[in-house]
């Protein structure tokens, strides 16, 4: 009687064995792909990370004789900023969010104020994205309108009645 069940069972077991090899191997590709996404977007990051840090130091320049205090904001935030980007892009975030903290810990007055001055920047490249990316959003009407504009009615206008 053993050798009837030795055919189904031995065919049980080496489709189960199929089975767990694929999902293994379906496993395996879903982690690739997942750390394939990973890299790519640190890369972007980083990329970004350091353009935006090199547009702050600008930006610094450019204020530097009428704000100050703004400029070393911005400067000191693209300085925070590539650390936190090169943090990232060398796989230790730990120590990214622990230098950001670290650093609004020492100097709370310019974290602050470098906050609030990157995000008038960002919103300022944002509007400028915006504006760029839809035209049509500044466009002026070709003529301007008035409503009932040259129009007699028979509608009395002063207080007589």
């Amino acid at each position: 009687m053993e050798n009837r069940n030795d055919g189904p069972a031995a065919s049980v077991e080496d489709a189960a064995r199929r089975v767990r090899d694929a999902a293994s191997e379906a496993v395996t590709d879903v982690k690739h792909a997942a750390m394939q996404g990973v890299e790519d977007a640190r890369a972007k990051a980083g990329d970004r990370g350091h353009s935006t840090a090199t547009r702050l130091r600008d930006l610094a320049g450019q204020v530097e004789s009428d704000l100050p205090w703004m400029a070393t904001a911005f400067t000191k935030s693209a300085d925070g900023l590539d650390n936190v980007t090169n943090s990232l892009t060398q796989g230790d975030l730990n120590q990214c969010l622990s230098g950001v903290s670290d650093f609004a810990r020492r100097q709370p007055a310019i974290f602050l104020g470098a906050s609030v001055a990157l995000g008038f920047a960002l919103s300022r490249l944002g509007k400028a994205a915006f504006e760029q990316a839809n035209p049509t959003a500044n466009a002026q009407p070709t003529s301007e309108r008035v409503p009932f504009d040259g129009v007699e009615g028979s509608y009395a206008t002063g207080t007589e009645i």
